[in-house]
């Protein structure tokens, strides 16, 4: 027998193996999520080598009707081949270096040469009410949400999100965080709050490193021996942007400041927790150096402060150490002071599917290939955020940056983590307590005015049954 019929009769047998597959799958011999047999058997089957079943596999991999999935098999993601399509995904600005998401996306696009990916950059402000709006109208298939902008859009979820599949390689905490009455947001990346600080600083001041042990007063003691420099030269001993949602809440979870409501709608919280929490808030803020409350807009100015050099000691997150990979200054981290409890601010980025997209099964291609293993192990391996994956994100090598000496610590400080829903309150009415606390903080409110203010605030009407509405009359 010739090559050449070697050849055809390969090719016969070769495109009889996929196109029986397909069909298999269009006909729900195989339903959507089931797992085909093993190479091995399907080799067996149709008397192929199994580089040639793998090849073919490859083929239906590319037209995106499975997916192969480390270490499990080859499940089925869609009953039709994809047609070129061109998925958009909406994404914070910050993910861009955060994740490096240009290689990703270069990475899927590889993978599934039919599908392409146009990344839309979705302003910071107003981001819940954008995703809303691009939704609706179909704009967008695919977006990163935070735990913040979820929870903002929680009256929505249902009408909104598409329901996914929960991934059990994450850690627990974080589908915990996401989970509502399905699993509608995909953990991504997330972060504790921490404290940065410059190295060479502490050296030169002769103070011992920060640990694990450090409350605030020990803190602002170690600032105040940071801090120096004249008007030209500020170094101030330790900075964070104050007034960020990120930040003062912390205050309050170390406290264990927790809102409740009444039956008529008054709002119930210890006021003696909320004022020591304020107050030791109000001390933080008023012990660094005058004038460098106003040179930060976010937490962003505030990196760049540390990054120049400007300020000994942050408050910030992993995704902030990204901003200092190119950064000359030797630094390091450490658990984030205390005063009452040992607790730090956990965020989280997730990602979602729009309900509305008509096109659902390539957008849950893509958040699946997110949060593969490849994918997380890129973020690893690129970046100092932190995958969402337990495993990927505790192993060891392979870095192309340079980490911090406690990089790790995240994993002894888990059970620290809190979320600002553990203070009982709505992320509208955590802004609303914001807005109060940035009088306060400008000496127009003292404590008292500061909570009456608060209870008038974020009272809930309660509305009233015919029978009560009858009396009231």
């Amino acid at each position: 027998m010739s090559e050449k019929t070697n050849r055809e009769q390969f090719k016969i047998k070769f495109d009889q193996f996929v196109d029986s597959i397909k069909q298999q799958i269009k006909d729900g011999v195989w339903a959507v999520g089931d797992y085909l047999p093993s190479e091995l058997t399907l080799a067996e089957r149709y008397d192929l080598s199994k580089n040639s079943v793998r090849r073919g596999l490859d083929q239906l991999v590319r037209e995106g009707l499975i997916v192969k999935k480390s270490r499990v098999g080859n499940m089925v993601a869609a009953a039709m081949p994809f047609e070129p399509l061109t998925l958009k995904f909406g994404y914070y600005p910050s993910i861009q270096n955060e994740a490096v998401l240009k290689e990703l996306i270069a990475r899927f696009e590889e993978k599934y040469p039919l599908i392409k990916v146009q990344t839309i950059n979705l302003p910071y402000n107003h981001y819940s009410q954008t995703v809303y709006d691009f939704f609706q109208n179909d704009m967008v298939d695919v977006v990163t949400v935070n735990y913040n902008d979820f929870l903002d859009l929680e009256p929505c979820h249902n009408e909104v999100f598409e329901p996914l599949a929960e991934n059990d390689e994450v850690y627990p905490f974080l589908n915990k965080g996401f989970a509502a009455q399905n699993t509608y947001v995909r953990p991504f990346l997330f972060s504790p709050i921490i404290l940065c600080y410059n190295v060479k600083h502490f050296e030169e001041a002769g103070i011992a490193l920060p640990d694990s042990g450090w409350q605030w007063e020990d803190a602002l003691d170690a600032a105040e021996r940071l801090t120096g420099g004249d008007e030209e030269a500020i170094r101030c001993g330790f900075y964070f942007h104050p007034l960020s949602l990120n930040r003062w809440p912390i205050f309050l979870l170390q406290n264990q400041v927790v809102f409740s409501w009444g039956e008529h709608g008054e709002i119930h919280f210890d006021h003696a927790r909320f004022i020591r929490s304020i107050k030791q808030f109000k001390h933080v803020v008023e012990q660094q150096k005058a004038g460098v409350n106003y040179l930060s807009d976010s937490d962003q100015d505030t990196e760049a402060l540390f990054k120049a050099g400007k300020a000994s000691m942050i408050m910030c997150s992993y995704f902030s150490l990204n901003q200092m990979t190119d950064s000359a200054i030797e630094y390091d981290i450490a658990p984030l002071p205390y005063s009452g409890d040992a607790r730090t601010m956990l965020l989280m980025i997730g990602l979602a599917v729009n309900k509305q997209s008509m096109k659902k099964d390539a957008a849950k291609l893509l958040v699946d290939f997110l949060g593969s293993e490849e994918s997380q192990e890129r973020i690893r391996r690129n970046t100092l955020s932190l995958p969402a994956a337990k495993k990927t994100a505790e192993k060891t090598g392979g870095e192309s940056v340079s980490l911090p000496s406690r990089f790790k610590m995240f994993r002894e400080i888990v059970p620290s983590f809190r979320l600002y829903s553990d203070l009982g309150l709505s992320f509208k009415e955590l802004k609303e307590i914001r807005d109060e606390l940035r009088l306060y903080l400008s000496g127009l409110l003292d404590e008292t005015l500061l909570i009456k203010r608060i209870e008038t605030k974020l009272s809930r009407a309660v509305p009233l049954m015919a029978g009560e509405r009858g009396k009231e009359q």
